[in-house]
């Protein structure tokens, strides 16, 4: 009897063990949980999806900073994704002002045009990484931030596989890892009551404290934890380049710091106000009478009692990315005195970064597909009037310039080289000039010009010069990265993980056609950005616009949102 119960036990283990190998690769975690992943088909990759590494931030713990997870992973299946965070439909508004090819083209892009199922229990991160890898191979890591203007997106929008083949292509394999943090509302919520109780910017902090997961677990795939990158698009890039600053830019944890890299793809820091100033506060006040707790006497109090249901009502109850003021975001990384301690791009001034090489870059039509939903501004006073409602703070003095330097001439403006042509409205390709400025490029180059301690490298991509209405328009390098191949894909793939890996762009095989400078002053003569064209890359000055963009960083104070 005996006999046949302990050939019964050794053969139930064979058993459990022939299922855990079906099932999967296994991890086990620095606090000794042992995870099972996913070995993908199709290509030669182990996934771990869906990973808790803060607790759900639901009940008391709505809109406060993330708190540590506390709960066992042990026998954990990380074989699908974690549900994305709560999202706006940033669209309602948008495909009602445009021709309907326009927004189709537009949609196209990840960015916008995928819907996953959503939860307010939503604070996981993915890994990938070869199949079959080391524990101690120590092998450069990237960290992907998405965007989607603080109001949506997910990791699960964004899959790595063309990323890590290149990798493997060149020689330079890596780890990919990808997180999950709470938006719009439940993220970043601004207002008194907000800064009062030390809750600002929580969506920074889910951010941060994966990274801190990243530093304490990512060995145990075969990552090296002092080989972090950390790069993102849009709202992932101003994440990036929030990181940077964050702390007055200590990014260190546990006495090492958390990335050692950057690169930021169409954002950095905001000349953004105070989270307790007019706008956000007029946010938070709109968002409370939504949810019925306009006259609660502790009014966040109220909101944490709303159901799930209630609150992402509330959360949407304001403008969003395409209503009529697109990028006077309502929900946005603002200073809060303390991680963000105050006015970023001073920050940077005053040389409170992190000492990390890093590089930035746009696409040369930024504020095109978010014009497009004020084509009703149709005359100079309608313009005047858009932009004193965006730039509430701007003098009378300085708007007058402002709109000089930004004259209503469509041949100047956005898509650019287009003379007459691709005219939506007769102040359309004005306001797209002057978004894709202020946002985007602007800020991109005062960094740039504010941190001559570090290597620093900077492109412009004008891939889809050309294309009607829109030409290379926000969110298109999305495409190249992770989707098809075509000339960006040699920045957005090749460049990007050479430099994970080597700290330089120039090792990733494209190198021997075109040498991607390092960043120097504008007012150098030698050439300091890469261009990407339609087929070829190239490399010239980046002066374009100056005396624009000298004026809204010189007044960036003023340029508030």
């Amino acid at each position: 009897m005996k006999s046949a119960l302990a050939t019964l036990g050794i053969a139930l283990q064979f058993f459990v063990a022939s299922v855990h190998g079906l099932l999967g690769p296994q991890i086990q975690l620095s606090g000794g949980d042992t995870i099972i992943g996913s070995y993908e088909l199709d290509n030669n990759l182990e996934s771990y999806l869906g990973i808790p590494f803060a607790a759900p931030p639901i009940g008391d713990l709505r809109f406060k900073p993330p708190q540590p997870y506390t709960g066992s992973l042990n026998g954990f299946n990380a074989l699908t994704y974690g549900p994305s965070c709560p999202r706006m439909n940033p669209v309602a508004e948008f495909v009602h002002t445009i021709p309907s090819e326009i927004a189709s083209l537009v949609m196209q892009s990840p960015l916008f045009n995928e819907v996953y199922p959503q939860s307010e229990d939503c604070l996981t991160l993915d890994v990938y990484r070869k199949r079959g890898l080391s524990s101690t191979a120590k092998l450069p890591v990237m960290f992907w931030i998405f965007g989607g203007g603080f109001e949506q997106g997910g990791s699960r929008d964004y899959h790595p596989q063309h990323l890590m083949a290149q990798g493997a292509r060149q020689g330079q394999d890596f780890i990919y890892v990808s997180v999950n943090y709470r938006l719009a509302a439940f993220g970043f919520l601004g207002g008194k009551e907000v800064k009062a109780e030390g809750s600002g910017n929580a969506g920074l902090l889910d951010q941060r404290i994966a990274l801190q997961w990243v530093a304490d677990n990512i060995a145990a795939f075969g990552g090296d934890p002092d080989k972090v990158t950390i790069f993102g698009e849009s709202a992932g890039s101003i994440s990036v380049g929030h990181h940077m600053v964050a702390n007055n830019g200590d990014n260190t944890y546990k006495g090492k710091p958390l990335f050692r890299a950057a690169i930021m793809q169409s954002g950095s820091v905001l000349p953004s106000d105070d989270i307790d100033s007019a706008y956000p506060q007029q946010i938070f006040d709109a968002v409370a009478n939504a949810g019925g707790c306009g006259t609660a006497s502790d009014k966040l109090a109220c909101l944490r009692g709303l159901s799930y249901t209630d609150m992402q009502a509330a959360s949407n109850s304001v403008p969003a990315m395409f209503s009529y003021l697109s990028l006077k975001l309502s929900y946005i990384p603002r200073l809060d005195g303390g991680f963000i301690p105050y006015q970023p791009m001073q920050m940077v001034a005053d040389g409170k970064y992190a000492r990390i090489p890093y590089i930035i870059g746009d696409q040369n039509d930024e504020g095109t597909v978010f014009s497009l939903s004020s084509l009703n501004v149709t005359t100079d006073a309608d313009a005047t009037a858009y932009f004193k409602n965006m730039l509430s703070g701007i003098p009378s003095s300085l708007m007058d310039q402002f709109l000089t330097l930004y004259p209503q001439n469509v041949t100047q403006g956005s898509p650019y080289g287009t003379g007459k042509n691709d005219t939506l409205s007769p102040q359309n390709k004005r306001i797209a000039s002057l978004l894709g400025d202020i946002v985007f490029q602007a800020p991109r180059r005062f960094m740039l010009n504010h941190t001559p301690d570090v290597t620093r490298y900077t492109f412009n991509s004008q891939q889809l010069r050309g294309l009607p209405f829109i030409g290379t328009f926000h969110s298109n390098d999305i495409i190249w990265q992770y989707h098809i191949t075509g000339s960006g894909s040699l920045i957005y793939r090749n460049a990007f993980i050479s430099f994970a890996s080597t700290l330089s762009p120039n090792k990733g095989g494209f190198h021997t056609l075109t040498h991607w400078p390092q960043y120097q002053n504008t007012n150098a003569l030698t050439n300091n950005m890469m261009y990407i064209g339609r087929v070829f890359l190239s490399t010239g000055k980046d002066n374009y616009r100056k005396e624009q963009m000298s004026f809204l960083n010189d007044n960036y104070q003023d340029m508030l949102t």
